[in-house]
């Protein structure tokens, strides 16, 4: 064979080489987040539950409704989940994200039909009490193994996947209400359960959490089902070893308020505190009653109406995530819901105070066009985030205690609700959401992240840098710190003096510049010289 042949051959092996290491499959990667999404589905349909529910419970001559037991009816299920969430975090580390999901389906669904079954308001409450507690397990489960599985690429849209599942379960039982009686729609909500248990019986385990059980084959021939065949996967693999390995594997509370954890701790609770205080959950689970006493004639269509918003919008939402960004996103999101809020407290302020009869079309479209841009931000990029930003080893725990604190504000938010209306008008409530909305979009231009397109390693490392005070060295094993100096000024002749005896090796090619904020570079070059001259040292600096 000739020559050229022969080289021809090699570059087309190579070729294939190279392409077989980039190329994965990417269907088995969303059948699993479509297959574990089913469960928030089920998550989506207990929150949403009550804004079609509750104009029906009000009238069955069974059940005794006021002010304070509506709040309850709605409220019991943060309640719940508050409770979940303080040992789901441990229960998805020891379990696994697929099996907490598997184990939380029969409880959901016996839930579910507590509610169908009750004769009385106190087993209502129990049921939903009791989907509220399996929604923790749910969300904290479902989210962390959708932002775990996919790559970096495709990670934004497939970590949205379990929001846009909350919103068709929203959706479910806005339907469902109108359509039905308050007891058939808990059936129906229902469903769902099912279709998870089944659906998660056929994916594999997170990767991530396999390794970080020590499982490194298990976690091979997960990344391989998730990749495909032609994948190589001994990098990715090797990535997140060479992670869990710096980070550790103990999980401690402890973790999330170190330097390198801080940060992004702080922005997830943030996120959380903005999805609460936006109001958006007052206007889904108090749809019913907002069109009712804002003179919609046909409140059933319009919520069903406002349930068609919620899917076009997560969509969008789902869509976008990749492209424009999680950052811009938020900030579009908060803005329209400031000035939608704003102008449905202008319209009940203007029949209530100045008695001024405006049209039923005004509160409808600006219900929708709050509800459209909650989606479009608000419900999903919070708990894409709060999975995102942390190592492998914190990572089900700290978006756990943030669930905890999500449940937290939102209890506190619909239980007050309907006090605050009653109170001071739903205009002055309106006002001051619409207000809060505004101030947390400038916040969020300055404060939130991007993360688009980074793996979760990359992230790690971001923070990781972020959170190094001062130079190290390594000396025999043992880290020392090197005085605090300005690298940029240092000549090779005065490095002499700063630069450890050549015995000394950095413990990492990164470090940072406390003095300056600036990330540096520090390159060591030993100079030797036959005739007995003296090593001379010289260190560059580089912005990263």
């Amino acid at each position: 064979m000739c020559k050229s042949c022969e080289v021809q051959q090699v570059v087309v092996a190579g070729q294939d080489a190279s392409t077989r290491h980039h190329t994965t499959t990417v269907l088995p990667q969303v059948l699993s987040c479509l297959a574990a999404s089913l469960g928030t589905l089920s998550a989506g349909a207990v929150n949403g539950w009550s804004a079609g529910a509750l104009p029906s419970l009000d009238a069955d001559p069974h059940i005794q409704m006021g002010t304070s037991n509506n709040a309850w009816v709605v409220g019991i299920v943060a309640l719940g989940a508050i409770v979940g969430s303080t040992v789901a975090g441990r229960v998805t580390d020891v379990l696994g994200r697929r099996k907490t999901i598997l184990a939380s389906c029969p409880f959901l669904f016996a839930g579910w039909i507590i509610i169908a079954l009750a004769s009385n308001l106190g087993l209502v409450l129990t049921g939903r009490a009791l989907c509220g507690l399996s929604t923790a397990f749910l969300f904290s489960a479902v989210q962390v193994y959708c932002s775990e599985i996919p790559e970096g690429g495709i990670r934004g849209r497939l970590g949205a996947v379990p929001s846009l599942f909350v919103t068709l379960g929203v959706v479910l039982t806005y339907v469902a209400g109108a359509c039905f009686s308050w007891r058939t729609s808990c059936y129906i909500c229902a469903t769902p359960c099912v279709l998870t248990f089944v659906a998660i019986i056929f994916v594999p385990e997170s990767p991530h959490w396999l390794l970080l059980r020590g499982k490194r084959d298990d976690a091979e021939v997960a990344l391989r089902r998730l990749r495909g065949p032609n994948y190589d996967l001994t990098k990715e693999i090797t990535e997140m070893e060479a992670k869990i390995v710096s980070v550790g594997r103990k999980h401690e509370l402890g973790e999330l308020w170190r330097p390198r954890t801080r940060r992004p701790f702080l922005i997830a609770l943030f996120n959380m505190t903005l999805q609460q205080i936006s109001g958006g959950n007052i206007l889904i689970m108090y749809t019913g009653n907002i069109f009712i006493s804002a003179g919609v004639a046909n409140h059933n269509m319009a919520i069903v109406y406002t349930g068609l918003v919620q899917i076009a919008g997560t969509l969008l939402s789902v869509i976008l995530m990749d492209h424009a960004g999680r950052r811009p996103m938020i900030v579009i999101s908060t803005a329209v819901m400031g000035i939608s809020i704003i102008m449905l407290g202008i319209y009940f302020y203007m029949i209530n105070v100045v008695g001024d009869l405006w049209p039923g079309w005004v509160p409808l479209t600006t219900v929708l066009v709050a509800v459209f841009g909650y989606c479009l931000g608000c419900r999903t990029i919070p708990f894409l985030l709060s999975a995102e930003l942390f190592n492998t080893t914190i990572r089900s725990t700290a978006n756990n205690v943030t669930f905890f604190y999500n449940r937290i504000l939102n209890f506190a938010v619909i239980q007050t609700f309907p006090y605050f209306e009653e109170s001071a008008g739903a205009y002055t409530v309106f006002f001051v959401l619409g207000g809060l909305c505004l101030a947390c979009c400038g916040i969020s231009l300055i404060c939130v992240p991007e993360t688009k397109g980074k793996t979760l390693e990359q992230l790690q490392e971001y923070f990781e840098k972020k959170s190094t005070s001062t130079p190290e060295c390594k000396v025999n094993d043992k880290k020392i710190q090197e005085p605090t100096i300005s690298y940029n000024d240092v000549t090779s002749k005065t490095s002499k003096s700063l630069i450890a005896p050549s015995s000394c090796t950095l413990v990492n090619e990164n470090v940072t510049n406390t003095s300056r904020g600036l990330s540096s570079t520090c390159t060591k070059t030993i100079v030797h010289s036959e005739k007995g001259k003296q090593d001379e040292s010289s260190v560059e600096s580089t912005k990263l």
